[in-house]
């Protein structure tokens, strides 16, 4: 999939890539789908505006959808503990990660050349976002640990395999990033004068 060389270091606490058209399209399609898929339940029992304001919802079940439940997880194992945290906490972390794949979907729509350049919170930003996407793409390709061996018997013109070099390459997209913010860091912390 890939004709680029993922992310590198471009000088301190910045982070470039070059996709080609294609690979900008299939970034820009993948994170509308999880801008979309993130969207807010409807809250109908939200009367209390205090609550509403700070992101209190009555939602206390995990989402139906088996992706949106690998995305917004139960906390605890105990289901009324989960539920309340769940009540607290859900509106807020659909919005961060909403915020992620806005911020990668900003990035990709601006750059006419295909060159992403991200500073370190925009780096962060792209990492959770691309974290997800995966995540996604796991749940609907049912990934466990023998997914390699199943990609191997699909035949040349299964549509799956398509879908699962997407997903390979997203997590080698992730790596070199990963790679690029932990080299920034090492040099960051060599340089603390004692």
């Amino acid at each position: 999939m890939s004709t680029t060389e993922g992310f590198k270091r471009h000088g301190n606490h910045s982070y470039i890539a070059e996709f080609a058209s294609s690979e900008k399209e299939v970034l820009l399609n993948l994170c509308e789908q999880i801008i979309e898929l993130l969207a807010e339940r409807i809250d109908h029992g939200q009367e209390d505006p205090l609550a509403a304001m700070v992101g209190i919802t009555s939602h206390d079940s995990p989402p139906e959808d088996e992706v949106l439940h690998r995305l917004l997880p139960n906390a605890y194992a105990d289901q009324v503990d989960a539920s309340e945290f769940r009540r607290y906490t859900e509106s807020t972390l659909r919005a961060k990660k909403q915020a992620n794949a806005i911020s990668m979907r900003i990035h990709l729509k601006s750059s006419d050349d295909g060159i992403i350049d991200l500073d370190h919170d925009s780096a962060n930003a792209w990492l959770g976002a691309i974290n997800d996407i995966r995540l996604a793409l796991g749940v609907r390709l049912k990934v466990e640990n023998n997914s390699n061996e199943h990609l191997e018997l699909l035949s040349p013109d299964d549509p799956l395999r398509g879908v699962y070099a997407v997903y390979t390459w997203m997590g080698w997209l992730q790596e070199t990033l990963l790679s690029a913010l932990i080299d920034d860091a090492d040099d960051d912390e060599s340089n603390i004068k004692i």
